[in-house]
């Protein structure tokens, strides 16, 4: 870089002072301010707000100034970790607790493209040509699979995903091996935010064609946006092995690569906490985290049991446990675990939801479909409509298999 020449993109962390962000948020002048801090009034709000400076909650991700990876007042890009003196939050993240995800966006250029001529003409190809002749033939004539295959990619280009996803289910049913329609299923679901639901999309995608790295690479951005970092940088990495010259999988390596650094820094601060507090549950749980996404979970597995050992009544230790066992495939463990979580915690969607899911895995599709239908209606009283819509889809296959 030349001498004076600003680098690409800013990425410094230079913040305003605490009563700064707090005169800005709440509009007011300075004297103002002056009179609500003599009188006591303005201390534990200004804690809070350098709470989340430490924590980097407070950021350019948030702030009012950024949009699309840019800033409007110093007029180039800036990294999404870094802050200035102008920050200003937007209203939305002026009371954030948590560090919100800043690589949402940045994880859908991770997903590949490459499955868009994969199988097209392989799906159905023997249903044409046997139900008759002429224009009645025509009209009474059923789609083939690969007629649907060919909609539900037209709409998936189109960003018509829930119907592209219609259409691909209708291959399945013909063909559940067709590795093109997981392809684009496993990316529409991306798109839409069911993630989970991806992520099997993806595996199973990976069962037809294991060599496929475009897949490898998908798979990689799902598990990024699930925080399991140490399981994304493995799928990148066999992505790559398979096809060095990828720009998204080369990114998303850089990105999890990061992320595990920032975990391993966050694991190191944890431990040496809980070297003074060792009876500490909310480190515990931390911990517990932490590890799952470094990719350790039978240390995680220890830290979340430590945790209710010494809280018995902390329900999202008795989450993390049930999740994890899931993961492992204990369904009659997760689902102990899970049940703690909701009868310490009812309205806690998201437990009830890994519920479900321990029910499927031990083959009770009533217990499930009774356990995902208390996750959307927790999910769509608290707003959040569409994880309400992930589980009212975990209904339908429920509905539908019993078909």
């Amino acid at each position: 870089m030349k001498p004076g020449k600003q680098p690409d993109t800013y990425e410094k962390w230079d913040p305003p002072a605490p009563t700064t962000i707090y005169i800005k948020i709440k509009n007011i002048p300075y004297e103002t301010f002056k009179n609500r801090l003599n009188q006591g009034l303005v201390t534990t709000e200004l804690e809070q707000i350098r709470y989340r400076l430490a924590s980097h909650i407070y950021c350019c991700g948030v702030c009012s100034k950024y949009i699309n990876d840019y800033c409007i007042l110093k007029n180039r890009r800036v990294g999404p970790e870094g802050i200035c003196k102008s920050f200003l939050p937007k209203p939305k993240y002026a009371y954030l607790q948590e560090r919100p995800d800043f690589m949402g966006e940045l994880k859908v250029r991770h997903l590949s493209e490459v499955g868009d001529q994969i199988e097209g003409s392989r799906a159905g190809s023997e249903g044409t040509g046997r139900e008759g002749t002429g224009r009645e033939g025509k009209e009474r004539r059923k789609r083939s699979s690969s007629e649907w295959y060919e909609e539900g990619v037209s709409l998936y280009r189109a960003g018509r995903l829930r119907r592209a996803l219609e259409a691909f289910e209708k291959v399945l049913e013909e063909d559940q091996e067709h590795f093109g329609t997981l392809f684009h299923k496993g990316s529409s679901l991306f798109k839409l935010k069911r993630d989970e639901e991806a992520l099997e999309a993806f595996e199973e995608a990976l069962e037809v064609r294991p060599d496929h790295p475009g897949t490898w690479t998908n798979k990689g951005a799902v598990l990024l946006k699930l925080g399991r970092y140490r399981d994304a940088l493995e799928a990148f990495e066999r992505s790559l092995y398979l096809n060095p010259v990828q720009k998204n999988a080369w990114e998303g390596k850089d990105v999890a690569l990061e992320k595990l650094r920032l975990s391993e820094r966050a694991l190191e601060a944890c431990e040496e906490k809980l070297q003074h507090s060792p009876e500490d549950a909310k480190t515990w749980f931390e911990n517990g985290k932490i590890l799952s996404m470094l990719g350790k979970p039978e240390k995680a597995l220890e830290a979340f049991e430590t945790a209710v050992e010494i809280d018995f009544e902390n329900p999202e230790a008795w989450y993390g446990e049930g999740r994890l066992f899931l993961e492992l495939g204990f369904g009659k463990k997760a689902l102990h675990a899970l049940e703690k979580a909701t009868r310490f915690k009812p309205a806690y969607p998201e437990a009830w939801y890994e519920k479900g899911k321990a029910f499927l895995k031990l083959e009770n599709p009533r217990g499930a479909e009774n356990a995902f239908k208390f996750a959307a209606d927790l999910w769509e009283k608290s707003g959040e409509k569409r994880k309400a819509e992930v589980a009212r889809s975990m209904i339908l296959k429920i509905s539908g298999s019993k078909n």
